[in-house]
């Protein structure tokens, strides 16, 4: 029995190994080839012929225009985080709390809008925003539909975690005189800590990676962000992949440093937000 348990191990240990193997590569392939000339990555992507190739970072960083591409994507990033994080935050404290027979629908509602597909909703937002009010290649269009799109998977999660606050410090605030906007920042919000650093590295990694809403809205090259800039190596008929390697590492790299930062919040966020409701 007991050998059949250890056989039972290694054979789990052995697929999970493998399974990150194949995750991993993609990534290692990328950091391989940004360091290699494009006929080298063309010929071979394990190869290290030509490998050292440093120089293909200047020229990402040239190409990209990266300083102005980063700029864009930070001011879409940070504002658009920081707003649907308190209002996911206030929504799930006031879905919580107050026991409305519509807070309800809304939750449900929010919950629906977790499984819809942007796809769907694009057309109809080309059609408002584009051709009838005419704010394409505008940022703050861009940060404006990032926050309504990145509301209800943050609500989900405090309102898991808002549920095991215990309600009766609630109670204390409101006997101390305290309105519930003073209960919520100065008591509750601190509280949320843990779920509040999850939910701002996964919407913050999902708004810096997202390309199909951008794409959609930004055509200039003053106005594109860092993922819609790694095309600018892609021509009608050729491309030169090794600097597009080196652009993919630039573009990584400010996520992979703010996901390594917080990693040790993100499981006990996802576990405290799912398990206490």
């Amino acid at each position: 029995m007991e050998k059949r348990k250890q056989t039972t191990t290694w054979i789990i240990f052995f697929v999970v190994l493998v399974m990150a193997l194949l995750f991993v590569m993609p990534f290692f392939l990328v950091i391989l080839n940004s360091f290699k000339e494009s006929t080298a990555f063309v010929a071979n992507p394990f190869s290290l012929d030509t490998f050292g190739k440093v120089a293909n970072y200047v020229t990402a960083f040239d190409t990209m225009n990266f300083l102005n591409a980063f700029k864009n994507s930070i001011i879409i990033v940070v504002i658009a985080t920081a707003i649907s994080s308190i209002l996911s935050a206030m929504n799930a404290y006031v879905i919580t709390r107050y026991r409305w027979k519509i807070n309800k629908v809304v939750y449900m509602l929010l919950i629906a809008a977790m499984v819809i597909p942007y796809q769907v909703i694009m057309i109809p937002q080309v059609r408002l925003y584009g051709m009838y009010l005419g704010l394409t290649n505008n940022i703050w269009l861009v940060t404006f539909l990032h926050i309504g799109l990145n509301i209800p998977f943050p609500t989900f999660l405090y309102s898991g975690f808002v549920s095991g606050i215990p309600a009766e410090l609630d109670e204390a605030a409101l006997i101390d005189g305290a309105s519930s906007e003073r209960t919520f920042f100065t008591i509750i919000l601190p509280l949320l800590k843990p779920i509040t650093i999850t939910c701002v590295i996964f919407t913050a990694l999902s708004i810096w990676n997202d390309y199909i809403l951008a794409s959609t809205f930004l055509s200039l090259k003053e106005v594109k962000t860092l993922p819609l800039m790694t095309y600018a190596f892609l021509g009608n008929h050729s491309a030169d992949y090794a600097p597009m390697m080196a652009g993919l590492v630039l573009t990584m790299l400010p996520v992979l440093i703010l996901y390594l930062a917080g990693q040790k919040y993100v499981i006990e966020g996802i576990v405290a937000g799912s398990v206490k409701g």
